[in-house]
């Protein structure tokens, strides 16, 4: 029986089947529920987007308050500001309690400035303010309308190429400190840093292993990097070398080789020869450590990788949706040895890591 204070369109939708038994307790509006969160999802993004703006989390992390609180603070009107705070609040973003608010625990993490651990800066100004207007693009490219879409005419803007790289700066710094904490590269003497981006990874990398660095990217990249990299000053440490990571020469002298976000925007005879060369140009016991989105290869996700894979496609026509296994296997195919993949940043990327075989020590066959 329909409900009738329900719109007929919403309630036809809904009306539970005597099969149905999807969504949590098996209730009939789940299934809708689930489908509109996803289309729904850009006003969470945008709701996101305004209160770092507004600096909203950095206020509320000394303590709750009101939404007049807050307004008065913030120098903002309070009706638009309450609907804010309820659509962080139901994004749980934020708690409530009565009429006052404060930062969930991710939020004091991520999203306060003075936060170690501080994201807003790379949703800011690489996801709102470069990704979020291009990745309609990426339904241009699955019709075939948009198949020259590449990375190098996506930075071909020199303003759009800071921001993004400085967006992209703040969001990889994180993950650069969790990979240079996490992994013993001490027995390393030089990093090669190919499609290195902001050199968030080698800032890292050099900071707690000492380990010297070269960075290769695009030219427009590469005049980012290089005032990024003296703004850590690490210019003595650091070079910052123009090229193109797939096709171009690489700098010569390193025993460790870092693809970070590289691998995703190509497909896989691209991965081979990545790998192969790789292979190649590392000395006997040089190591290869690759970080990027990757895919399960018996089951969906997980979630965020599979959407970076399609929104990627906007500013790289030539993405492939690599799976964990894949990877893993191609690397042990070039001839790498103590193959091994691990999760990363959680529910989004992996981390690869092998070694060319030492001289005298057989690789095992794939």
């Amino acid at each position: 029986m329909v409900d009738a204070s329900r719109p007929p369109a919403y309630a036809s939708g809904v009306e539970p089947r005597s099969d149905d038994s999807r969504g949590a307790g098996g209730r009939p509006d789940d299934a809708v529920t689930a489908v509109s969160s996803v289309a729904y999802g850009f006003m969470g993004s945008q709701a996101l987007f305004a209160a770092l703006e507004i600096g909203l989390f950095s206020e509320l992390e000394s303590g709750p308050a009101s939404a007049a609180e807050l307004s008065h603070r913030l120098h903002l009107d309070a009706r638009p500001v309450l609907a804010l705070l309820e659509a962080c609040a139901a994004t749980e973003l934020l708690e409530r309690d009565g009429e006052r608010y404060r930062n969930s625990a991710a939020a004091s993490r991520y999203l306060v400035r003075a936060a170690r651990g501080y994201m807003g800066d790379y949703y800011l100004r690489q996801i709102a303010a470069t990704l979020y207007a291009q990745v309609p693009a990426a339904a241009k490219v699955i019709r075939g309308e948009a198949a020259g879409v590449t990375y190098a005419g996506f930075l071909d803007d020199p303003a759009r190429t800071e921001e993004f790289i400085r967006g992209q700066h703040a969001g990889s710094s994180g993950p650069a400190y969790l990979l240079a904490r996490n992994h013993d590269l001490s027995g390393f003497t030089r990093l090669l840093d190919l499609g290195g981006g902001s050199g968030a990874f080698s800032i890292e990398i050099a900071r707690r292993h000492g380990l010297p660095a070269i960075v290769v990217d695009r030219p427009p990249v590469v005049a980012v990097a290089r005032k990024i990299v003296a703004e850590a000053g690490l210019a003595d440490r650091i070079r910052c070398v123009p090229g193109d990571a797939v096709t171009g020469s690489w700098p010569e002298g390193a025993d460790l080789i870092l693809l970070s976000y590289v691998v995703s925007s190509y497909g896989p005879d691209v991965l081979r020869d990545l790998l192969a060369r790789a292979h190649a140009y590392l000395p006997p016991g040089g190591g290869l450590v690759i970080h990027d989105f990757a895919l399960h290869e018996g089951r969906p996700g997980p979630r965020n990788a599979a959407l970076w894979y399609f929104a990627n496609l906007a500013i790289s026509g030539t993405t492939h949706p690599h799976t964990v296994e894949a990877i893993a296997r191609a690397m042990t195919q070039a001839g790498f040895v103590d193959v091994t993949a691990r999760p990363h940043v959680p529910d989004i990327t992996f981390v690869f890591v092998g070694r060319r075989a030492a001289r005298g020590e057989r690789p095992a066959r794939a």
